[in-house]
């Protein structure tokens, strides 16, 4: 990726089942992306936006496991080099389609689950011998580096966060 890329993630749905196919360059994985904004109108309720459309494209190992992970319907992450394509429609007038040329791909573990599987690229050399050490149990409590089991722990807003959000906040709503 060049400096001036205009670099982007994006969050949404796999529009169709995703099409890998081998070409002269290498194996590309080609599919769509949903993403619609959430909006929480003043009565609590949320409502969907407008739906923006992206065609992503993977290459090569990217392509290969993402074929192997993903459908259509999931929510995944997509991080790569945004291009806006104009063309001439079918009617005759311009149009534009966003593209994304994925440089990192996931799934949004935010609602559901997910097992990673090595692709077995590393060679001997790359796999380390022993695990690395643990890392030191932390001296605060202030919640940061809270351990597992430590599932009573809750972030609260700190005092005065509600005004500069705009609204009452609860802890429960706090993005953090």
């Amino acid at each position: 990726m060049a400096d001036n890329d205009n670099i982007i993630t994006v969050v949404g749905r796999i529009g169709q089942e995703p099409e890998l196919r081998a070409t002269s360059k290498g194996d590309v994985l080609n599919f769509t992306l949903a993403t619609s904004e959430r909006k929480r109108g003043a009565d609590d309720t949320w409502s969907d936006g407008p739906t923006s459309w992206f065609r992503v494209s993977a290459w090569n190992d990217l392509a290969r496991n993402a074929h192997a992970s993903f459908h259509k319907g999931q929510l995944v992450i997509v991080r790569g080099v945004l291009t806006i394509r104009e063309f001439q429609s079918e009617t005759g007038g311009r149009s534009r389609n966003a593209e994304l040329r994925a440089s990192a791909l996931g799934h949004d573990l935010r609602w559901g689950t997910s097992t990673y599987a090595d692709a077995g690229r590393r060679n001997a050399a790359q796999v380390p011998s022993a695990p690395p050490a643990a890392p030191a149990e932390p001296e605060s409590s202030d919640g940061w580096g809270a351990r597992p089991g430590d599932d009573d722990r809750r972030e609260t807003v700190p005092a005065g966060a509600a005004a500069h959000w705009g609204s009452e906040v609860e802890a429960e709503d706090a993005p953090f």
